[in-house]
């Protein structure tokens, strides 16, 4: 035979091991019942088995004492209605009475949401009121508890499932943070090494140049001592003869002054150092310049790569195919539903439902981002400029297009010449474009979760410029981000 609602609650509210009233109640997980702190605890320090509910035995995985913070909230509650345990245990053992009139309370006022008797019912305070009776409000308010119950364990189900999904994304991000700090420390010692062997190498030339230049310096002092010996000689005995008498000055005098003559005529000097020699020299003066142009633009190639740019694309409408209907802002792009008459230039799309943006990229890392909806037809990606507009091609990177969309009911990816279905577990409402030009690298995400979908590695770049890329067909529309 049920009891009371009155004394129903009390049981609700008992420990089954100390069969009192709950102290700091905490719950099992695995089996939802609730015990006080302390009780539970000391039960499971007498047990020497494995830890299992002291209600129903199920075994316990972790010992861990999770608060009941409902059930503790019920308490509080009804503390503060000034129904104390005392007050339960009277009601448990007796109907309670009204205070006013002292009659049994067994009906509830569900505009006070209080226990009334008979006559409190009869009463003016109560006119009009809707009242029940108390084991029927008892069982409303139980199956209220109940739900607010499973919700708040369900809520707590996924709060412990996403708390663990939160610590595994910051390991992976972390891990990711690791692995890319490991590769730049090493391109940068990679970096540093190759300039110093390269200064290396060229000081190693210089010096070598520097020999050769000492050494033919060397060669000609040599030679020019002994002909300035031989002249200062010559000279001196000029000298002499010039002041001798005539007899003595005279003697010999042909041979003497054809000789001295001899001397006399300018001969071309030998070419002190080959012009091989100076050629290096000037090669070595041409180096500083040349270093100072690297340096200042890999300085800015590496200031604008190392600073992530987010552009504002628009759309081109000389490249536009005619079936594709583009906004007067040129941000957003869908298909229209019949061909438009358009001037036929070199630049436009006849095949292929594709539009280029205006803009174009060699160096640097830029993206942006199209929201894209839920609607498939439609592909976004990058295309080389010299990507033919009027003949058919096979989309992929070996004709110069790295594109994403959805189609035939499914995400796709050009990957070499094919379409690599791409299995997502949530579909994206906006894509972001990313591309790394010196990286030679193309990557897709998710922009509202920040999470890739997939990455190119497009080694066939080569340096030219790369427009972003939009094609549309069926119900696609494309919307470019400011």
């Amino acid at each position: 035979m049920a009891g009371s609602p009155a004394q129903d609650l009390c049981d609700e509210a008992i420990c089954s091991i100390c069969l009192e009233y709950f102290q700091d109640p905490v719950i099992i997980p695995e089996c939802g019942h609730n015990f006080c702190r302390s009780c539970l605890s000391q039960w499971w320090e007498k047990s020497e088995a494995e830890a299992s509910c002291p209600q129903c035995r199920e075994q316990i995985k972790q010992r861990n004492l999770i608060p009941n913070q409902p059930l503790a909230t019920v308490l509080e509650t009804l503390r503060a209605k000034e129904l104390s345990l005392q007050g339960w245990e009277t009601v448990a053992g007796k109907e309670g009475r009204c205070e006013t009139h002292q009659e049994p309370l067994k009906l509830f006022c569900k505009d006070h949401k209080r226990p009334i008797c008979l006559v409190c019912d009869r009463s003016k305070e109560h006119e009009n009121h809707k009242v029940i009776p108390l084991e029927e409000a008892s069982q409303e308010y139980k199956d209220q508890i109940s739900s607010c119950l499973d919700n708040l364990r369900k809520k707590k189900e996924k709060t412990l499932a996403f708390k663990a999904d939160v610590e595994k994304e910051s390991q992976d991000l972390l891990k990711q943070i690791e692995a890319e700090k490991g590769k730049m420390v090493a391109e940068f010692r990679r970096l540093r090494q190759f300039l110093e062997e390269q200064e290396k190498a060229l000081l190693a030339q210089m010096a070598e140049v520097e020999k050769e230049i000492a050494k033919k310096r060397e060669e000609q002092r040599a030679r020019l001592s002994g002909e300035l010996s031989s002249l200062e000689s010559l000279i001196r005995e000029m000298e002499e003869k010039r002041w001798q008498p005539a007899n003595e000055q005279l003697q010999d005098i042909g041979s003497f002054l054809q000789r001295s003559q001899a001397k006399e005529k300018l001969e071309n000097l030998p070419v002190p150092f080959p012009s091989a020699l100076k050629w290096k020299v000037w090669d070595f003066c041409d180096i500083n310049p040349f270093l100072e142009g690297v340096m200042k633009q890999f300085r800015d190639s590496l200031g604008s790569g190392l600073q992530l740019r987010k552009e504002n694309v628009t759309l081109d409408p000389d490249t536009a195919n005619p079936w594709l209907l583009l906004s007067e802002d040129r941000k957003s792009v869908r298909r229209g539903g019949e061909r438009q008459v358009l001037p036929d230039r070199p630049e436009r799309f006849n095949n292929y439902y594709y539009v280029l943006g205006r803009e174009g990229f060699t160096a640097g890392r830029h993206f942006w981002e199209v929201t894209v909806g839920r609607d498939e037809g439609w592909a976004v990606g990058v295309a080389k400029s010299s990507v033919q507009r009027k003949q058919v091609i096979t989309a992929g990177p070996e004709e110069g297009v790295w594109d994403l969309g959805k189609w035939g009911g499914a995400y796709r990816a050009a990957c070499l010449g094919s379409r690599t279905v791409l299995p997502l577990s949530c579909e994206p409402r906006r894509i972001r474009v990313a591309l790394n030009c010196e990286g030679r690298r193309m990557a897709f995400y998710d922009a509202d979760r920040a999470a890739r979908l997939c990455t190119f590695s497009a080694a066939s770049f080569s340096g030219e410029t790369l427009q972003p890329l939009f094609s549309v067909f069926s119900k696609g529309h494309l919307n470019l981000a400011a």
